[in-house]
């Protein structure tokens, strides 16, 4: 069987990573790049021994031999490339986030279902060997009911700042809500077997991000006068099953951690820091254990580009199905409406 034939969109960042794991999966072919920037994309395309290279994705979607398209842009236009691609009649593969915004994703998410074509979220933790260990841990019954879960990302000085497209609106849609949020609201979401949100109430904050002062020796570079977006963001988060979360993120801040991620359920606990402290009662006595945690030198690059040419070739189910990014994009797009509100809100997912 032939190789499915891929377009990549943009190739800054995160491309490099995609057509790293794309040589090492011989199902799957990288036939043309695209770029606005013209010396970005020939670069790549020479790099990579890719014969076609655009500046224009629309070109890219009139190519007959182009099967797929996987989309490394910034977060605002994920939605209209995905859509035209949906339309054009290739499969969408798309990183993290979904979209910028949760009507784009609604879009996306209903042209994929009308086209009949593979739109697959790239939320690469899900298949994290420590997430699926937790999740096969989890669906034991060790922890009984999950009522109470938090989960926390803490970056001390780490804005991404390479090409300004992490920290303006107009390029990011958000900040590191959208960009370490996304596999915080995931996990949390996967672990609670997608019980549907109810409220959120949330605050953002953008203090560090536009001081001069605090890009230091040991932290990451970024520009202060292009800062636009949110650098710190936590939420308080109720669902129907009656279990509430809190999700505490951050880019840059004055600690070294915002604190613990853990469970709560009714027969045990389970911290998840470097080792899985399994908290539970036994013969009448409070115990603990350390559980062992799996191997995690796989490249999840690899395995994502494999999980799109499955679903391509075979109809393969995938880790991240459509409506499962959309629930996370609508938890996503609450937290920044109760925060700009200042109240709690009703989270809105879409039917579709």
């Amino acid at each position: 069987m032939n190789p499915v034939r891929v377009a990549l969109i943009g190739t800054g960042g995160i491309a490099g990573a995609h057509l790293d794991a794309y040589s090492k999966v011989n199902e799957a072919e990288v036939v043309a790049v695209c770029d606005i920037i013209p010396e970005k994309a020939e670069v790549t395309a020479k790099n990579w021994n890719v014969k076609n290279w655009f500046i224009d994705y629309r070109k890219v979607l009139e190519l007959p031999e182009v099967e797929a398209v996987d989309i490394c842009t910034p977060h605002a236009v994920h939605a209209p490339i995905a859509v035209d691609a949906l339309k054009a009649g290739k499969h969408v593969l798309v990183e993290k986030p979904m979209a910028s915004n949760l009507k784009d994703a609604t879009k996306m998410v209903k042209t994929a279902k009308e086209m009949g074509k593979v739109l697959f979220c790239g939320i690469i933790s899900r298949w994290s060997p420590n997430i699926q260990q937790i999740k096969s841990f989890i669906e034991s019954g060790a922890l009984g009911e999950i009522y109470f879960a938090e989960f926390v990302s803490t970056r001390r000085r780490g804005i991404p700042g390479w090409g300004s497209t992490f920290i303006r609106k107009e390029t990011a849609g958000g900040g590191v809500i959208l960009d370490l949020g996304v596999y915080l609201v995931d996990t949390l979401l996967y672990f609670l077997n997608f019980a549907k949100p109810l409220t959120c109430s949330a605050t953002v904050s953008d203090f560090i991000g536009k001081q001069h002062e605090a890009v230091v020796q040991g932290g990451w570079w970024w520009n202060p006068n292009e800062f636009e977006v949110e650098d710190f963001g936590s939420a308080l988060l109720r669902f129907e099953n009656g279990a509430t979360a809190v999700i505490k993120v951050c880019w840059a801040a004055h600690i070294d951690t915002l604190g613990n991620s853990f469970l709560l359920g009714t027969r045990g606990g389970l911290k998840l820091t470097h080792t899985f402290e399994w908290f539970f009662d036994y013969a009448g006595y409070m115990a603990q254990a350390n559980l062992p945690q799996t191997e995690t030198n796989n490249n999840g690059f690899v395995q994502e580009v494999q999980f799109f040419v499955e679903a391509i070739r075979n109809g393969a189910p995938l880790p991240v199905k459509p409506e499962e990014a959309l629930m996370v994009q609508a938890v996503l797009e609450a937290i920044y409406r109760s925060a700009n509100l200042q109240k709690e809100v009703v989270v809105k997912v879409p039917e579709v």
